[in-house]
């Protein structure tokens, strides 16, 4: 096994989720590939009808009530 996943492995949740996001903060802006026409046009669709359906809408707590899952 790798030496780096066996570090990783040894460490604490709190140092886990500090090494995430260090990683995540080191991500730069530019290296984010960018969003296609189509799926900028289809998340616009999806955003006006939204705008126009407000009732259609169904919360988080809903939906995990629906599945039997605690929040």
């Amino acid at each position: 096994m790798n030496t780096l996943i066996q570090n990783i492995q040894q460490l604490g949740s709190q140092e886990k989720l500090q090494l995430v996001e260090d990683l995540w903060d080191s991500l730069e802006t530019e290296s984010v590939p960018p969003i296609s026409d189509s799926c900028f046009e289809e998340l616009h669709r999806r955003l006006a009808w939204s705008q126009n359906h407000p009732d259609s809408a169904v919360s988080i707590q809903d939906i995990a009530q629906q599945l039997g899952v605690r929040l």
